[in-house]
């Protein structure tokens, strides 16, 4: 089911102009099984509108949450050197805002990889995540779940049964809610006077500094920034104290939340308003522009892959990330000219993408069907795959980046010198 809304998310206001349109696309996580590849598949609007009122990004064209997330193809267990990013995140949200006993809940909690950390700490732990076959796996971890989605009713039902939580965690999870408003309310009824709220999501201008607008897909309905943020909690009496920025999913912001005046404002916050206004993200005029680069980016790709299928070289996908799916529908890039999708995520692996139908095979399969190419769809994770693939490369491999540029060995030292 679709819904369309008329207002902005953050601001309620009409003032919207569409300013990338990466055409119909199907759901990024449907990935089908080969008996589902001659049915009918589903494809919705994936445009981005940009609020001239409070300068929000973020897609109108609304997938029903339920067809999203009820059923989740993603354990966050399964991604390179992620639990040692919750590790970290982890201990500094407990050495700074937390004390013994104090209670940590997170929005959108996945298997437990970020709530078992507190746990193992000895902090109280409560998991909310709607997806029914991702939460028994995380009762398994000792991470307590419900299993709902975030509304200010769970967290006043939170509050009544086991009292204020002192830290309120959402990792990759504020971008794909629709309801702001049931957002912060519930925040606000939970998180005790002295409590954070943090929050970690792809950071706008990484789209505009690095092109990754494959961070657009209908999951994610807003693409988020500070500026407008502050005028989302400045309506329920919230503020903004402190951002970071961290190497996680690109560039990602870390945003510290508190009730109005129970933290200092950190320097940051002012860093980051300053950054995102020499970026243009308050100007129409600079979408139009990332929307040109992000045509060019897909006619490079094009004529890179195909011209190498036309001179009979293998050219392979590695990885098969939500965001690759952006990437591949967009650029109609798929099975015709793609042998296989590599990906070490278990639940992905035996099915086909969505949209263009490029079947995902485990590492053993991607070793003895080794291609000459590989477009590299998990380009966040490029340092660890460099790492990984160093045979491949060695051999004479080579990886084709979202834009076309195609890097070998000889590259490598240079790139990782950059990441």
């Amino acid at each position: 089911m679709l819904t369309i809304n008329n207002g902005c998310r953050i601001c309620k206001g009409t003032n919207l102009i569409k300013v990338v349109d990466l055409g119909l696309q199907p759901l990024a996580n449907a990935f089908l099984r080969q008996e589902d590849l001659a049915h009918h598949e589903e494809k919705f609007p994936l445009e981005v509108y940009f609020c001239q009122d409070c300068n929000l990004a973020q897609l109108i064209h609304v997938v029903d949450k339920e067809q999203l997330f009820r059923d989740y193809i993603y354990f966050s267990s399964g991604m390179p050197r992620l639990s040692d990013h919750f590790r970290t995140y982890a201990e500094d949200v407990i050495d700074r805002f937390l004390k013994p006993q104090d209670l940590a809940v997170e929005i959108g909690s996945n298997d437990g990889i970020l709530l078992a950390h507190f746990r193992e700490k000895g902090f109280r732990v409560l998991g909310v995540d709607p997806a029914e076959n991702i939460a028994p796996v995380a009762e398994k971890n000792g991470v307590h779940t419900i299993t709902d989605f975030w509304s200010e009713v769970v967290a006043k039902n939170i509050r009544k049964d086991v009292g204020e939580a002192k830290a309120i965690l959402g990792n990759n999870v504020v971008a794909h809610i629709n309801d702001y408003d049931g957002l912060c309310r519930g925040v606000k009824a939970l998180l005790h006077k002295d409590g954070v709220f943090v929050f970690e999501a792809p950071y706008l201008v990484d789209m505009f500094q690095n092109l990754t607008f494959d961070t657009i897909y209908h999951e994610h309905l807003s693409f988020l920034a500070v500026r407008p943020l502050q005028k989302l909690f400045a309506r329920f009496n919230l503020e903004i104290f402190e951002v970071k920025i961290v190497p996680a999913q690109g560039q990602s912001i870390r945003v510290f939340v508190g009730h109005k005046g129970a933290h200092a404002i950190h320097e940051s916050v002012e860093a980051c308003v300053r950054q995102e206004l020499e970026f243009g993200l308050d100007k129409v005029d600079s979408y139009l522009v990332l929307a040109k680069k992000i045509a060019d980016s897909r006619d490079a790709v094009r004529k890179t892959v195909y011209g190498l299928k036309s001179q009979g070289k293998k050219v392979a996908a590695y990885g098969a990330p939500a965001k690759g799916n952006t990437l591949l529908n967009y650029f109609e890039v798929g099975g015709d000219v793609l042998e296989f999708a590599l990906d070490e995520l278990p639940s992905k692996q035996g099915l086909y993408t969505p949209g263009q139908h490029v079947l995902v095979v485990n590492k053993v399969y991607a070793n003895s069907h080794q291609p000459d190419y590989y477009l590299l769809l998990a380009w966040n994770y490029l340092k660890v795959i460099l790492e990984k693939e160093k045979e491949f490369l060695k051999n004479g491999g080579m990886f084709i980046l979202p834009t076309g540029k195609i890097i070998g060995e000889k590259d490598v030292i240079a790139l990782q010198n950059l990441i």
